[in-house]
């Protein structure tokens, strides 16, 4: 049966038909059972096909109660689901119903019923699918209108697909809270969580996929999804495939990686190197938020010695990780597919608006002209979730490129460096990734002589020894950013069914398995916040819309963008929107001299008058008492707000 090729007819019977053979077929080859036990030759009569996948369904049930274990009748209920989907899809009225699913057909062709929407197939809405489909019997359809790529860089001119700007396969896959120097509070609290699952998740990942990819005789679903990019479809790495450290130590014990790993790394942890005065070097880690180590300059060359000679230090890391995003990303979808995730990838899938009535979403319309009736929708497409929804969500643009260090020679780096103003990143199969510029407020997604022109030289500087090996990809990815940096995440007051999943900025990979947990466990719940654990009810508050609509919280919203402002660098300003409005955009210096000249630009465009003028520094000034008066520093549970109390009393 396996080498057989069917010829479909479009009519409803020959579809039922064949999809009741392919579940049977899927179930046979575990069990080592004849097609012929479980379902009738193919029919082209629809009253004949139903009463086949009937009788296929009721046969698939009784034989896995006898001989499978619940998690593969769990499964096999899900493949029945998932082909059940897919005949509603087709050209003709669905005729099926399923008495184990929430699903429901529809005698309409262009308005279909859904269980759980997800808009957007980037490692955002993937992990909240995986999560879903892995812990519940709620049937998940992703929509999204790129093509799924398994080879090249994102934005690459190489690209399978032709470039793409989004985030989950431009990133450079650094799961570092500690080196991204996040000031203390929930942001922090949410990265380092994610950062402590990640391996057991990478490993629930990679399981997935290998299992959806099927063997060396038969490819699974999943396969198509999987990386493809190297030689022989797979890159090189070093021997031990626990630490994926390909990259820290000679280049002799050397394998190939499976399409389905990740390419995480745990071992050596980061450096962050330190030029006299810049921000590293005057920044000191957050209390609780993880090990770390001040390394004075021999230390610091002790463990990299091609840093530059004036680098005078360096903090250590040793728990940030990283992973290959694009790997990551591929291995996810095949996971999902495995799970029974429906995939819908390809314009005639980009949803062009969301129906709302009744305080909910009531229809999601795809470019194709059919409109999904979802239970839950989760909008989760990255930069481009203002275009559905009123979200202070901005692109920001960050252009990269690839080195590719020489298989006979000794590496240049054992670890990732993340400096003040670039990051790089070594990774298992010999590439050297190297970024990035933080444009913000433009979807352009163009590489230019300036942005790369500004990561060469920032890299250069830090290790001199990467002038001299070939550049091997050029890119640019676009972060979904908010104005205080923090993601949105949750349900939304606004609309019942609706839930959120983005605005993750430099953190998106970092946080995938926290926020999957996280939206994945508030929809299994039917959006019920109280019924998960307190940490996860602080976080989806913190994190939540209202934050952004909250009454007279403009105030609120501006010292809050400003003070996020202060931790990041920008290499190109935004001229629209609360960035350009409330002067978040600020960015690094080399020292006075070069500050003085943007910090009269600043003044100039957020007041509207010369450097000379002293009434633009008194509006300055008193943006800064507003600032002040808009933080919240905490409740009466609180110990700095009991001493103030106290003090007050005396």
């Amino acid at each position: 049966m396996r080498g057989r090729t069917l010829a479909v007819s479009k009519d409803a019977g020959s579809i039922l038909a064949l999809l009741a053979a392919v579940a049977t077929v899927m179930l046979c080859g575990h069990q080592n059972h004849s097609v012929e036990a479980f379902v009738t030759p193919l029919t082209t009569t629809p009253s004949r096909a139903t009463a086949t996948l009937s009788s296929m369904q009721s046969n698939l049930l009784q034989h896995a109660a006898i001989t499978t274990s619940a998690t593969t009748i769990h499964k096999h209920n899900k493949i029945i689901t998932s082909l059940t989907m897919m005949a509603d899809d087709s050209d003709t009225p669905s005729i099926i119903s399923t008495s184990n699913s929430s699903y429901k057909p529809t005698t309409n062709n262009n308005i279909i019923p859904r269980d759980v929407i997800i808009v957007g197939g980037g490692l955002a809405g993937l992990s909240i699918a995986l999560r879903i489909a892995t812990t519940s019997s709620r049937h998940v359809t992703i929509v999204e209108r790129e093509a799924p790529r398994t080879s090249t860089t994102a934005g690459s001119s190489s690209s399978s697909n032709g470039p793409t700007t989004a985030g989950s396969f431009a990133a450079a896959g650094m799961l570092a809270p500690q080196s991204e120097r996040l000031p203390a509070g929930p942001l922090l609290d949410i990265c380092l969580q994610s950062r402590g699952m990640y391996g057991e998740w990478i490993k629930g990942v990679e399981r997935g996929a290998m299992e959806a990819s099927g063997d060396a005789n038969v490819k699974g679903e999943g396969y198509k999804y999987l990386w493809q990019g190297g030689d022989d479809g797979n890159t090189i790495m070093n021997g031990n495939t626990n630490n994926y450290n390909g990259y820290n130590g000679n280049n002799n014990n050397q394998k190939k990686m499976e399409p389905w790993e990740t390419g995480f790394h745990c071992t050596g942890g980061f450096l962050a190197p330190a030029f006299a005065g810049d921000a590293v070097a005057t920044w000191s880690p957050q209390p609780n938020s993880g090990k770390a180590y001040w390394l004075d300059e021999i230390q610091v060359r002790e463990l990299e010695p091609m840093l530059h000679p004036n680098v005078i230090g360096g903090w250590w890391f040793p728990e940030d990780a990283s992973v290959d995003a694009r790997r990551l990303t591929c291995s996810l979808r095949a996971a999902c597919v495995g799970a029974g995730v429906q995939m819908q990838f390809g314009q005639e899938y980009e949803v062009k608006s969301l129906e709302m009535s009744g305080g909910k979403c009531n229809g999601v319309h795809l470019a194709n002209g059919k409109v999904y009736q979802p239970k839950s929708l989760v909008v989760a497409n990255g930069s481009w979730m203002r275009h559905l929804l009123p979200l202070p969500v901005t692109p920001h643009k960050g252009q990269s490129f690839s080195l590719r260090m020489d298989a006979n020679s000794p590496p240049i780096l054992s670890r990732v460096l993340f400096a003040q103003d670039t990051y790089i990143v070594p990774k298992a199969d010999g590439r050297i990734i190297v970024g990035a510029t933080v444009e913000p407020g433009t979807y352009d997604g163009s590489i230019t002589p300036s942005g790369m022109l500004h990561c060469m030289s920032e890299a250069t500087r830090l290790v001199p020894a990467l002038a001299d090996l070939p550049i091997e990809e050029q890119w640019a990815g676009l972060r979904p950013t908010t104005p205080d940096k923090c993601p949105l995440l949750g349900g939304t007051e606004q609309w019942d069914n609706v839930y959120l999943a983005g605005g993750y900025w430099r953190n998106g990979v970092l946080l995938a398995p926290k926020t999957g947990q996280l939206v994945g466990d508030l929809i299994v719940n039917d959006g019920k916040a109280d019924r998960l654990p307190p940490n996860d009810q602080a976080l989806l508050q913190a994190f939540s819309w209202e934050r952004f609509t909250t009454p007279g919280g403009g105030k609120a919203l501006a010292a809050n963008a400003r003070y996020a402002a202060t931790f990041y660098p920008v290499h190109k300003r935004s001229t629209t929107g609360i960035a350009a409005s409330v002067g978040t955009e600020l960015g690094f210096y080399e020292g006075a001299a070069a500050a003085k000249g943007d910090r009269a630009k600043d003044r100039q465009a957020m007041f509207g008058f010369s450097e000379e003028d002293e009434d633009a520094l008194e509006r300055a000034a008193g943006m800064g008492i507003g600032d002040a008066e808009a933080f919240s520093f905490g409740d009466e549970s609180d110990g700095w707000m009991k001493g103030k109390s106290a003090a007050a009393a005396n």
